[in-house]
């Protein structure tokens, strides 16, 4: 069975997208950010082709992303560590008594 479509817009073109009903309010977000996005960017650069628009939107935020996953992993391999740390010390207090 496949999912209802519903339609969203980037600068000014209607695209039907494939999306479950419980996650369209999400992809009428999305889609929001992304026009945003797109909208800031040609005003900034005064380009209009819409491909190389969207080309460079992807790029950032695909660098973007890449960006908060080290961030994550870095913060996860800094969680582990205390932890580890946190459990040595409890270990040598228990083993004191």
């Amino acid at each position: 069975m496949s999912s209802p479509s519903i339609d969203v817009e980037l600068l000014g073109r209607s695209i039907r997208v494939s999306c479950p009903d419980q996650n369209s309010a999400e992809l009428y977000y999305a889609a929001d950010v992304l026009n945003k996005r797109l909208e800031e960017l040609k005003e900034k650069t005064g380009a209009y082709n819409i491909e190389q628009l969207i080309f460079i939107t992807s790029l950032n935020i695909c660098h973007e992303l890449e960006l908060e996953k080290q961030k994550s992993v870095h913060c996860i391999k800094h969680i582990k560590s205390r932890m580890l740390a946190l459990n040595k010390m409890m270990d040598t207090a228990l083993n004191k008594e």
